[in-house]
């Protein structure tokens, strides 16, 4: 790979390309940020137009387990966020990673993230019985609707703090703390 060749794989693959390969972005990537004049995530995020955590994150493919990667190479797994939830779990319970990769590679992403989730808030669950869980729920969920928040750069950099030390991802926190509010609001005798 050359310098050409990994920005025109990161353009293709990071600006509206249906679809995203996202091992070869990696690559491109990781390449880029080894030559002079790149070298840090941010050097490498404003040459290809994201930012610098986006970056972060697609090297953490390369953090995970190679039969991991292999999955992610194969376009067994598709998306970004597989491959930070999967780096979430390899570090509270690695034991199970790859068991629980092929199993999200035929979930959809609303499943394999709810999954992951409840793997980390029940340590001691076993894979089996956090999916049979995840699929129950399913079952008789009510409708969801889903909001848009619009935040600041500072206040969604505060949001991610509070949702990492949670062990939550951003969209779990802003759920609960809406449905909290909601919640706390009505308990209080007012209209919601």
């Amino acid at each position: 790979m050359d310098k050409d060749e990994a920005l025109a794989i990161c353009f293709l693959n990071l600006k509206g390309y249906k679809d995203k390969d996202l091992f070869r972005t990696a690559e491109a990537l990781q390449y880029l940020k080894s030559l002079p004049g790149y070298g840090s995530n941010q050097k490498v995020g404003d040459a290809v137009g994201v930012s610098d955590e986006t970056v972060r994150e697609f090297l953490t493919l390369f953090k995970l387990p190679e039969a991991i990667q292999e999955l992610f190479r194969t376009r067994q797994l598709t998306r970004l966020e597989q491959s930070r939830r999967l780096w979430q779990l390899a570090k509270k319970r690695p034991h199970i990673l790859e068991e629980t990769a092929q199993e999200i590679s035929d979930m959809s992403a609303w499943d394999s993230r709810l999954l992951i989730e409840h793997l980390l808030k029940n340590p001691d669950l076993p894979l089996s019985e956090a999916k049979q869980s995840i699929l129950q729920s399913k079952s008789v969920k009510e409708k969801e609707y889903h909001v848009i928040a619009i935040l600041s750069e500072e206040d969604y950099s505060l949001l991610a703090k509070e949702a990492a030390k949670s062990h939550l991802s951003s969209s779990s926190l802003v759920t609960s703390i809406v449905t909290e509010w909601l919640r706390s609001r009505n308990d209080n005798g007012r209209a919601v």
